[in-house]
């Protein structure tokens, strides 16, 4: 190739839709130089170079490193790049298929703060609710009282949910057991995640529980959470002078709290209690 017949490395780099700084940079490493260097010290590309360089964008693009197409480069053959090709398609799969779960998330989150912010406050109803599925991890009763071993038991419930791939959902969920909702006390028994899938057996430390379909009595508690107690006294009553019966827990989901709102008093928690006649 003759120099006259070449690109200067901002001509290449406008036909391929980089920066120059970015061509200089990859001649800087030996990831990707010009074919020739002429006698005056222009550094020129060929046409024929295109295809290999929108390949190198192909990978880089797919978020293969730098450092991996180098290696590759120096010693590349037809078998290293298909297998190549293939990891770096696995890969991005995989990524595509946890971006849509965490936009999944996301939506969910969103569309219970939307119901916290639009819905009856503090009026007591029945409700049919759908079966769900939580990872749940136990809760002392002193841990509940102690700000620091609540921490401690929180943390330790979001580890082992991060180690089964369970990010949950954006909310404060718990479970109080329907012996403790007929005894009146409101301590929670379970931290929980809401979560429709479960990888493997779970461990002797955290539980799955279902929460089934059917009829609850929902109360949709506006305040802070040590006027909670309260929520629950009214739901009860309720649930007595409509003749129903407690059947199972309750759950508690925070649709608006901490992250939404600097005032506990504006936080909105959803108490579901399942009953039956």
């Amino acid at each position: 190739m003759k120099a006259s017949d070449g690109l200067l490395p901002q001509e290449f780099a406008d036909l391929c839709g980089v920066s120059k700084d970015t061509l200089l940079y990859y001649d800087k490493i030996g990831l990707f130089s010009p074919e020739l260097v002429a006698e005056n010290g222009y550094r020129v590309y060929s046409l024929d170079q295109v295809h290999t360089f929108d390949l190198l964008l192909l990978l880089r693009d797919s978020r293969l490193p730098l450092k991996q197409m180098k290696t590759y480069l120096e010693n590349r053959n037809t078998e290293e790049m298909l297998s190549l090709l293939r990891k770096q398609s696995r890969a991005l799969k995989e990524q595509i298929g946890q971006l849509q779960t965490l936009c999944q998330r996301l939506d969910f989150t969103a569309q219970q703060m939307e119901r916290g912010a639009q819905c009856a406050l503090d009026q007591p109803a029945i409700q049919q609710r759908c079966e769900e599925q939580y990872m749940v991890v136990s809760v002392a009763s002193d841990t509940l009282h102690d700000r620091r071993a609540r921490m401690t038991a929180v943390r330790k419930f979001l580890r082992l949910c991060r180690g089964k791939g369970l990010q949950g959902d954006y909310l404060r969920c718990a479970v109080i057991s329907k012996e403790h909702l007929l005894a009146q006390c409101y301590d929670l028994n379970y931290f929980c995640v809401r979560t429709g899938r479960f990888p493997g057996p779970a461990r002797h430390d955290v539980l799955l529980i279902t929460r089934p379909q059917g009829q609850y009595a929902v109360l949709r508690h506006h305040g802070a959470y040590d006027s909670l107690p309260q929520s629950y006294d009214r739901l009860m009553d309720y649930i007595r002078q409509e003749g129903w019966t407690v059947r199972g827990n309750a759950y508690e989901t925070e649709l608006i709290g901490y992250i939404c709102e600097q005032e506990a008093a504006n936080y909105v928690i959803e108490i579901a209690i399942e009953v039956g006649r």
